[in-house]
């Protein structure tokens, strides 16, 4: 395949898209026209005080029908740019309606909830990516789109208004109606500023790809893709239009091998397209992930280089077949050939996945390209089907965000709800009654323990009483963002919302999960087995004594410390350290069975993390492991970097000896390889065998830790050496030296 580096098009993607990922983009048009649409809406609303959300929706809808401002680029041929990055901008217009319709909360959720809610997230025991529910992280309806288009969705809708039966429902399809329409009103304008550009005689190769457009824009994705090309646009389309019209947080890609592969093999077969011209549109494609913002700039804080657009390659089809094709190697060439960070690389992998497939992977993480997601479909698939999938449409999962997989337009996905367990720890052991009366718990003492069994009983009934009372409030109370911000035009595209006339937020479409995330589970059980070694087996100190001299952070207690890290932890394989991790998940789990989620569906453990392991760890006091304060927490379900020294067979047997069929698919196994000590063949063999014991997700990375330390003293000379850090890559001279050293401390194995 050719080898362009595609210095324009990334010049040109850089003028227009932000420096910074959360950033407004650079065109002041765009910019403008966003505001000038909130600000309507918002007139509105002053003169209108008893507005609900729906009727703000449907004024935000003819604002932007009014206002939009379509960008297009000289040197790449897709047509989809609003500037908000899938709703995950600085701002966009759709939220206009939460923002106003935020009074709903105050109105109807009790103060002392929203004061809990408020506190378990400030005093780091929860983290939920919005109020009471997951507010971003959606999952775009592809599968719809590129079979039917909006106009086949507009026909259903259309259809469905003969049917309801009260108000409220014909409320809710009129709504989506209007926003279907304005959808469609978007596509056309940028049919119109293509016209524009045309009648300026631009040079040769603008012009085709503004032909291309006026073509294609006058008909998709109202109408279903006919091209390869226009699947691929339809899919930033998709993504970047139902984000800006019904105020969302769309992220995903979708399966670009997968859901695209009859458009690309009917355009080789009928001479529309050569296997140069396609690598060619799909290096363009990515590189737009690539150039939404400076890959250069110094990661440091939360979310920095966090874009959230993520593609899905291999895993199966809906009878289960390999799905590896010319698609699969040419996003896998371009990613790597290009060197890009985004999007993110979600791969999903089986015991039995074809080998070149694996190998094509392994030899880029072995060349420094660590930026994979790696997804067992032998633990995803059963999982989805799990809460009702269907095999065949289980089959057919891909990545929404950072590493979980969701079924396509039928599933709601509400994921980003964290639940420390560490931080449960420290609150039992650094007692301060003030906060917990804040967080509406009262603790048992470990103090008072005097057994291992009654120790983890004390523990795991704090942490029990906690987890049930964050499940409840979120159950009672995040329906309340279906009158705050409801998505009727994103809700008809995604089945079961037209059959109940439900909005996706009041639980109309077919499958909605709600994850619950278990944080640090290592530290934990490396906690609970050291005071069992020093106090019980070895009868060194009593509890009291081992538990003062954690609050004194260890000071004067190095020896105590020391014997502390000689105990059993998590990953070393031993029956103490398995049998107490899978008590702690399948005990969290037979809890999340007890309640159903707001929207009517189950919640759903989980096992990941993304910065908090940093984050929070810098901020929890030392605990019985042999942490001191501030050291970093455990990722994922990976054993511990402060203990682990376990070499990688022994640590993967632990993880595959749990319930993993009690977790979510996303519970990730995050894992760092000495470069000059591992082969691509043992790395596809580790591949295989994560696989076949059924871990979730395997994030792996390839480097030596002479050749970070080099690139911290020199980085010029390493531009594109990437880093898995946890649920986004990076160039590692872009991390932050605190950055940097936490990856340069990880074990590797």
């Amino acid at each position: 395949m050719m080898s362009k580096t595609y210095a324009a098009l990334r010049a040109e993607l850089r003028r227009f898209y932000p420096d910074h990922s959360h950033a407004e983009c650079k065109s002041p048009e765009q910019v403008a026209s966003v505001k000038g649409i909130m600000d309507a809406v918002r007139a509105y609303a002053s003169e209108h005080p008893d507005y609900d959300a729906l009727e703000l929706r449907r004024v935000s809808y003819a604002e932007m029908r009014r206002q939009f401002v379509p960008f297009l680029f000289d040197e790449s041929p897709f047509y989809f740019e609003a500037g908000i990055n899938g709703g995950w901008a600085g701002i966009k217009p759709g939220t206009v309606v939460k923002s106003l319709c935020s009074k709903f909360f105050e109105s109807d959720i009790p103060e002392e909830a929203r004061k809990h809610f408020g506190n378990r997230n400030r005093q780091r025991y929860t983290l939920c990516c919005g109020y009471f529910t997951d507010e971003i992280h959606h999952l775009p309806p592809l599968d719809t789109i590129l079979r039917e288009g909006f106009s086949g969705v507009y026909a259903r809708t259309k259809a469905a208004l003969a049917e309801c039966e009260t108000a409220e429902e014909r409320r809710f399809i009129e709504t989506a109606l209007d926003g279907l329409e304005t959808v469609h009103a978007l596509q056309l304008t940028f049919v119109d500023a293509a016209r524009k550009r045309l009648a300026e005689n631009p040079p040769i190769q603008v012009r085709e790809h503004l032909e291309r457009i006026v073509e294609s824009a006058s008909r998709c994705p109202w109408e279903p893709p006919r091209t390869f090309y226009e699947g691929l646009n339809t899919l930033w389309f998709v993504r970047e239009i139902l984000s800006y019209v019904d105020g969302l947080a769309i992220y995903a890609l979708g399966r670009v091998d997968f859901a695209l592969l009859d458009l690309y093999e009917n355009d080789l077969k009928a001479g529309r397209l050569t296997k140069e011209e396609a690598y060619d549109l799909i290096c363009r494609f990515l590189l737009v992930a690539e150039c939404h913002y400076d890959g250069m700039r110094t990661v440091e804080g939360y979310s920095e280089h966090e874009l959230e657009i993520p593609i899905t390659l291999g895993g199966c089809d809906a009878q289960g077949n390999p799905v590896y094709n010319d698609l699969t190697k040419m996003c896998l060439d371009a990613h790597w050939k290009l060197a890009l960070v985004f999007p993110k690389l979600h791969c999903r992998i089986s015991s039995t996945s074809p080998t070149d497939y694996l190998e094509r992977i392994a030899k880029s993480i072995v060349d420094g390209h660590n930026v994979y997601a790696l997804m067992n479909d032998e633990r995803t698939i059963p999982l989805i089907q799990g809460y009702g999938v269907p095999l065949e449409r289980a089959r057919c999962y891909y990545a929404s965000g950072c590493w979980n997989g969701h079924a396509d337009s039928c599933e709601e996905t509400d994921t980003a709800n964290y639940f420390s367990m560490a931080r449960v720890l420290e609150a039992t052991i650094h007692v301060n009654e003030d906060e917990e009366r804040e967080v509406g718990v009262q603790f048992d003492r470990l103090d008072n323990a005097s057994s291992f069994e009654e120790l983890v009983q004390i523990y795991l009934g704090n942490a029990i009483q906690l987890f049930v009372k964050v499940m409840s409030d979120y159950s009672k109370y995040g329906g309340v963002s279906t009158k705050v911000c409801p998505h009727p035009t994103y809700s008809v595209c995604l089945d079961g919302c037209l059959e109940t006339k439900r909005d996706v937020t009041a639980g109309g479409c077919l499958y909605k999960p709600r994850v619950m995330t278990l944080a640090f589970l290592a530290n934990v059980v490396d906690s609970l087995c050291s005071i069992n070694q020093v106090c019980f087996v070895d009868k060194a100190c009593t509890v009291p004594e081992f538990l003062d001299a954690v609050r004194s952070n260890w000071e004067g207690h190095e020896a105590l410390r020391q014997h502390a890290m000689r105990a059993p932890y998590w990953g070393d394989h031993s029956d103490i350290t398995t049998d107490l991790m899978r008590r702690i998940i399948d005990e969290m789990h037979a809890k999340t069975l007890e309640i159903k989620n707001d929207r009517g569906g189950s919640f759903i453990l989980a096992a990941w993390i993304y910065r908090e392991f940093k984050f929070w760890g810098e901020k929890t006091k030392a605990t019985p492991d042999g942490r001191r304060d501030g050291a970093y927490l455990a990722q994922g379900l990976c054993p511990s970097d402060f203990r682990n020294r376990s070499d990688i067979t022994t640590v993967i047997n632990s993880l595959g000896d749990i319930r993993n069929e009690h977790l979510s698919g996303g519970s990730n196994f995050n894992v760092s390889f000495c470069r000059k000590s591992i082969s691509v063949d043992a790395l596809v063999a580790i591949f295989r065998t994560v696989a076949a014991k059924g871990i979730h997700l395997l994030q792996p990375n390839c480097f030596d830790r002479e050749t970070l330390l080099d690139a911290q003293r020199h980085p010029e000379l390493y531009p594109n050496l990437m880093i898995k850090v946890c649920g986004f890559s990076a160039r590692f001279v872009a991390l932050s030296k605190s950055w940097q050293d936490e990856i340069i401390g990880r074990w590797l194995y």
